[in-house]
């Protein structure tokens, strides 16, 4: 569940509009979310020194939204692995992991997050970033 690759990133630095749209394990896709979730969230997103995004975590995500994304909670995901979500559903903290390589700046802020839900699994993200906070990436010799 863990390896479900994004088919389209959409990163508008400009305006702090993430989108993001999954491929389902089958290979469908339809336009029409069989549910969709809008929460407000605090957001990290980490990109590199082209402006790439790299990976996208969302903090503080309501119970309902936790119980919805459960089939990422025992994900295998890590910063060398290929794209994924994973989910630690007790800190209520969703990964978003798009793509390796060396972090140059992160962008911190409050966020507000529609996660759109078809056949139970995760098939689209939209996360708006509201007066982010930049920080570039401290580089260790």
């Amino acid at each position: 569940m863990s390896m479900i690759k994004p088919i389209e990133v959409d990163w508008q630095q400009e305006t702090g509009r993430l989108h993001i749209r999954y491929e389902h394990p089958d290979g469908r896709h339809t336009r029409t979310p069989a549910h969709r979730e809008s929460v407000p969230a605090r957001a990290v997103l980490d990109l590199d020194e082209d402006g790439r995004l790299l990976d996208a975590d969302i903090k503080g995500l309501t119970p309902t939204v936790v119980r919805r994304l459960a089939p990422y909670s025992c994900s295998s995901v890590t910063e060398n692995s290929g794209p994924g979500i994973s989910l630690d559903a007790d800190a209520a903290w969703l990964w978003l992991h798009l793509r390796k390589g060396p972090r140059d700046r992160q962008l911190r802020g409050d966020a507000h997050v529609l996660l759109d839900f078809r056949d139970g699994l995760l098939a689209e993200v939209t996360l708006t970033l509201h007066e982010a906070r930049g920080r570039t990436a401290e580089m260790s010799g």
